[in-house]
């Protein structure tokens, strides 16, 4: 999700207090990254052999020179599993996620910090990378590195966030957000890089820093913004427009993680994170709460996970036996809950030194599951979902 950030995203805890109803200005973002889930194993391991859960896997990737926002997951035509990620340093980056080397150079042309990254493919097969940030929206060919056309430019310039999929027809898309100011959700072509219709207006005038996309059961395609305000919504992918109520209206919360899956009876869901503006008491840290929703119906399922520290973001996905799961954040820390029943599963797991911006979850090519970390310590790291 992402993810893209505040010029600290260090609303470390204390932002967080301060920022209650405002919106953020401009060079503000308090939106985490929550990458693709993508990735099939090429050759499949034994449970015996998955190492267990929480397991760090290799070192830690290093070569971003500022706050890692956004991350991301796909594969390459040669098939390839691959890591993606962006962030202040204004580059977007490739990664083996068998090896953890990069591949390639970083990818330059952003003049702004780069607050968003998603995977996807076009029509004619070719894997691309999308990334938004404070100045526009590039496409870059995944297997190359090298930009596919000219950059978009949202009707503000400034895009905090950007997903990928597919309209019913089939038609590849880029799905973007913008601020407050002109409160925009556009939709543009993937293949040709134009347009498709007007910009929606997010009937909240908030900021929406989150997206994600999914289907609903009978098919429809569909995406999900998460706002400042707390507001999350399903909107239909063919119209660009919004399918029901908001799902959540926490006025004085930031939806500051937000995902899309499936639980084990394939009830497709969003997963969402609510953080309030303020703690309940002086000097206390503000709790958040993990929320499950219905994809079809909008409506909460089960109660929701309430975190003891502040989870800023949340990625949904499976582990080795196909158990689906959902990936929290917490400060520097990991955990993982059963998207099922909402125990608690494994962690928290430690070894990032600053606050977590964006997970992502995916596989590498012997199968094991893997979730992905990135955050202000500047480092990438890879972590087990096995048993």
């Amino acid at each position: 999700m992402g993810s893209r950030s505040a010029p600290a995203k260090a609303i470390a805890m204390g932002a967080l207090m301060i920022v209650g109803l405002l919106n953020p200005a401009v060079g503000s973002d308090f939106r985490l990254a929550s990458g693709e889930q993508t990735g099939t194993a090429a050759a499949a391991l034994s449970q015996a052999d998955v190492p267990p859960l929480g397991t760090p896997v290799g070192k830690p990737l290093k070569g971003h020179t500022a706050q890692v926002e956004a991350v991301a997951v796909g594969k390459r035509s040669d098939g390839t599993p691959v890591i993606v990620s962006a962030g202040y340093d204004k580059t977007v980056r490739i990664w083996d996620l068998d090896t953890g080397k990069a591949l390639g150079k970083p990818l330059k042309g952003h003049k702004g910090e780069i607050y968003d990254v998603a995977v996807g493919r076009r029509s004619d097969g070719t894997p691309v990378i999308v990334s938004g940030a404070a100045d526009d929206i590039r496409i870059w060919n995944l297997n190359t590195g090298k930009p596919i056309g000219k950059p978009l430019k949202a009707r503000n310039g400034l895009v905090w966030a950007v997903t990928t999929g597919r309209r019913g027809d089939g038609t590849p898309v880029i799905i973007s957000t913008g601020d407050a100011l002109t409160r925009d959700v556009e939709i543009w072509n993937l293949d040709t890089g134009k347009l498709i219709g007007k910009p929606s207006v997010n009937p909240f005038a908030f900021t929406a820093t989150q997206l994600a996309t999914g289907r609903r059961s009978d098919g429809t395609p569909v995406f999900v913004t998460g706002a400042t305000n707390g507001r999350a919504r399903i909107w239909n992918m063919n119209t660009g427009k919004p399918l029901g109520k908001s799902l959540s209206r926490c006025g004085t919360c930031l939806v500051e993680g937000l995902a899309v899956g499936k639980r084990g009876d394939s009830t497709p869901v969003a997963v969402t994170v609510d953080v309030p503006g303020s703690p309940a008491e002086e000097g206390s840290t503000p709790k958040s709460s993990i929320r499950i929703w219905n994809l079809d119906t909008g409506k909460p399922i089960g109660e929701s996970i309430t975190e003891s520290g502040t989870t800023m973001e949340v990625a949904v996905g499976q582990r080795g036996d196909g158990s689906p799961v959902i990936v929290s954040g917490d400060g520097g820390d990991l955990s993982v809950w059963d998207l099922d029943t909402g125990a608690r599963v494994g962690g928290p797991f430690t070894g990032h030194t600053r606050a977590i911006f964006a997970l992502a979850i995916g596989k590498r090519s012997d199968g094991t599951p893997v979730a992905i970390s990135s955050g202000l310590d500047k480092t990438i790291r890879i972590w087990s979902l096995g048993s």
